[in-house]
């Protein structure tokens, strides 16, 4: 049985070592912060580097740009090279164009390569939920599971994953035209924190709080209801705190979940420029997905 590799864009902000630990490869994002000066992300500017020129101009507004098809036919090719058969995973198709780029790159790439064997899945996913998804895909693909096996399953598993964070004011998301300027300005005069829930693809309000504590608080509610609502188990699942500017701040987050859920959450990244263009420096939550074998 011909070996396949696994390829996400980096919307799934899985961290260095864990690309490294895991064996997938990543096709970044770009991000800007002048006009038409995009860099790679994690290649040209590191992630904590993006964060700290976001606070440190808090009045410039960065944009992200989608791998190309160009980035991706690279990937594709480094891979059949070496003989593998390939499996890209992209953020929802509801939040970039990247899933396009990739479809575009595979089917240019079968025009050059007829005998290769190139799957493109939609994760309907993004960030931190994106990443759990390919953990687990690398965990079946470890476990022996093949090619045809693991796209069956990644497929079934997507829909189990969310993510609720929250974020300081409301500034960026209204910039990046998510919410109205005026639902802006009211939220950031009367300093509210929202709740966000990443669902089906996009991101949705879960309402708003007072402060950031009472917003952490309403992630952890919303938790809750989920366990007992579905009857959860929560050893069946993968649950990981995604942070942004502050490692302490995620730190902190994790400690007090254990506390409250007595779990322990073994895994922790950071929320990358992808994201964090709409969110601003602080986003902070919870993500977690069924493991594919529960």
């Amino acid at each position: 049985m011909k070996d396949f590799v696994i390829i996400s864009d980096g919307a799934c902000d899985l961290s260095d070592d864990a690309v490294k630990e895991l064996g997938v490869r990543v096709v970044p994002f770009y991000v800007a912060f002048e006009q038409d000066k995009y860099l790679k992300e994690k290649v040209d500017v590191g992630v904590q580097e993006f964060y700290q020129m976001l606070v440190d101009q808090p009045s410039v507004f960065p944009k992200t740009s989608m791998p190309t098809a160009n980035d991706y036919m690279s990937e594709f090719d480094k891979a059949y090279q070496e003989g593998y058969d390939i499996v890209c995973v992209t953020i929802s198709k509801k939040f970039s164009g990247s899933l396009n780029s990739a479809l575009m790159a595979r089917d240019m790439f079968l025009e050059e390569h007829a005998d290769a064997k190139v799957e493109i899945i939609d994760s309907t996913l993004l960030s931190c939920p994106q990443g759990l998804l390919v953990r687990e895909m690398a965990r079946m693909k470890k476990d022996g599971l093949s090619f045809n096996e693991t796209i069956k399953r990644a497929n079934e598993l997507k829909d189990t994953g969310r993510c609720y964070f929250t974020i300081n004011g409301l500034s960026y998301l209204q910039h990046g035209g998510r919410i109205g300027k005026l639902t802006s300005i009211v939220g950031n005069i009367f300093k509210v924190a929202p709740l966000i829930i990443a669902k089906d693809g996009e991101i949705h309000s879960g309402g708003i709080a007072l402060s950031r504590k009472r917003a952490i608080m309403k992630i952890f509610d919303k938790f809750a209801s989920i366990i007992k609502k579905h009857n959860l188990n929560l050893e069946d699942y993968l649950i990981e705190v995604g942070y942004g500017y502050s490692l302490e701040e995620g730190k902190d987050l994790a400690i007090k979940f254990e506390e409250i859920f007595h779990k322990k959450i073994e895994l922790m990244d950071q929320i990358g420029a992808t994201i964090s263009v709409h969110t601003g420096p602080y986003p902070i939550g919870i993500a977690f997905i069924k493991k594919y074998d529960a």
